[in-house]
């Protein structure tokens, strides 16, 4: 999918839900952040004085991210969400919205996000999840082959709150949306 036409397909989403669902979370991000899977960064404008260090693998995603750097310290790099180019313990806040479903091995991403997240930082997350309902997650399973073709590999399926914990984060909150379709989270990091 073309970094415009995401865009302009997930515009009414964006209007009448995530802007205030975004702009909520990101004012909760502090000092040094990362951002995994930029996308064409949308996330940008909710930025306030921190320095982001933004990451997207997909080169014309990172293109329409970089042209909405404006004037922040926003430095939008090629990269995968396996294999963070970082030290340590570098980051205070990760975020990552809307790219778990699309990360080919989340599992191998969390423990990166993990080790460059510094003990006591944050992992704030906005993401569609496996429903809780077996009849609405079976009709995700089914859907999810065929969605994956079209949305760029996105599963719709993950249980994408149980592999953050499982991988050591603490779960301050989760607020569900959409009919449980959606969540905005914050973890801790616990070293």
């Amino acid at each position: 999918m073309k970094a415009a036409i995401y865009d302009k397909m997930m515009e009414t989403l964006e209007k009448k839900i995530l802007f205030r669902v975004r702009s909520k979370l990101i004012a909760e991000s502090f000092g040094n952040t990362l951002e995994i899977g930029a996308g064409t960064g949308v996330n940008f404008k909710f930025y306030s004085t921190q320095t982001v260090t933004a990451i997207e693998p997909d080169p014309l995603m990172r293109k329409a991210a970089l042209e909405k750097t404006g004037e922040k310290s926003i430095e939008v790099i090629d990269a995968s969400a396996e294999d963070i180019p970082a030290e340590n313990d570098a980051f205070d806040t990760v975020i990552v919205t809307l790219a778990f479903c699309t990360i080919p091995s989340p599992e191998v991403a969390l423990k990166e996000i993990k080790r460059v997240c510094k003990p006591g930082g944050r992992l704030l997350i906005i993401e569609h999840v496996r429903n809780e309902q077996k009849y609405l997650a079976g009709l995700q399973d089914i859907l999810t082959p065929l969605w994956k073709k079209f949305a760029m590999g996105c599963h719709l399926n993950r249980d994408t709150i149980t592999l953050i914990e499982e991988t050591g984060f603490k779960k301050e909150y989760a607020d569900y949306f959409l009919g449980n379709n959606f969540v905005a989270a914050s973890f801790s990091n616990v070293k």
